[in-house]
């Protein structure tokens, strides 16, 4: 009779366990919020359809473009190069081997509606006047914790942040003493262009009389110019200075021709 007593306990355990098993998945289900990632996908296809134009824009002209109009056409079709305009995706670029493509905050991500019981909506309404950090939070023992001047327990000491592919780590490079002069000083000083086997260069003078060997791809101004093309009596100088109507930076080609020496009679 105990032996029978016993076994019915046992019976009648396991199945309120079974209850409580089967109630608390049930609520988790209905509590716990689903996010769309619909918007989430499309945000990151559109990054992957940028980066990859960039690469292949890179393997076909040796360095990475300057702007996404660059890419309009042959390596970004035209839904998709207006749908990168239209969002905010940033495209930056940094120098002729690195660039940085970036995605401000994400769309608006949906959250299905969550059931509360009495107990959660009590909660939501206590909780909806945030407590500055300079509250002072009493407890039940009577203590009291004041915040301020002390770091955040709760805040990760090491930050993690949005990994770009193919991004280095941007340094900023020591200007030469030709990207310190003005392209007025620059042609003033230009001093005679050699031609030869080895590409076409030029000689810059400063005010002090120090002279530079210049050849394409040198920088120089002091607006991020680079030299383009170097000819017999003159030097193409691509800078990019900022366009008031359309607010982003332009390219724009500078002339700097060489001086014709008279000869003594």
């Amino acid at each position: 009779m105990k032996e029978k007593k016993t076994i019915i306990l046992a019976v009648i355990l396991l199945a309120l366990v079974g209850v409580y098993v089967w109630y608390s998945q049930k609520i988790d289900k209905e509590t716990t919020p689903k996010v769309d990632i619909s918007k989430v996908d499309e945000r990151v296809a559109l990054k992957g359809k940028v980066i990859k134009a960039v690469r292949l824009y890179r393997r076909d002209k040796g360095q990475v473009p300057r702007t996404l109009d660059e890419l309009k056409g042959k390596y970004l079709d035209n839904p998709t190069y207006t749908e990168a305009k239209k969002s905010d995706l940033q495209y930056v670029y940094i120098d002729a081997k690195s660039y940085r493509v970036t995605m401000g905050e994400a769309g608006p991500v949906k959250l299905a509606a969550k059931k509360s019981d009495t107990a959660g909506k009590a909660a939501d309404k206590k909780s909806t006047t945030p407590l500055t950090s300079t509250e002072v939070l009493p407890t039940d023992t009577g203590w009291k914790y004041d915040p301020t001047g002390k770091p955040d327990p709760f805040k990760a000491f090491i930050l993690a942040s949005a990994v770009t592919e193919e991004v280095p780590t941007m340094v900023r490079r020591q200007l030469t003493p030709l990207q310190k002069m003005p392209l007025s000083e620059i042609q003033a000083g230009l001093k005679a262009i050699i031609w030869g086997q080895l590409g076409n260069k030029a000689l810059v003078e400063d005010a002090t009389g120090k002279g530079y060997v210049v050849q394409e791809g040198t920088y120089v101004g002091q607006h991020d110019g680079i030299v383009k093309k170097i000819y017999q009596d003159r030097i193409i100088v691509e800078e990019y200075r900022r366009d008031p109507a359309k607010g982003q930076l332009e390219p724009t080609e500078v002339v700097l021709k060489l001086k014709k020496v008279e000869a003594e009679e």
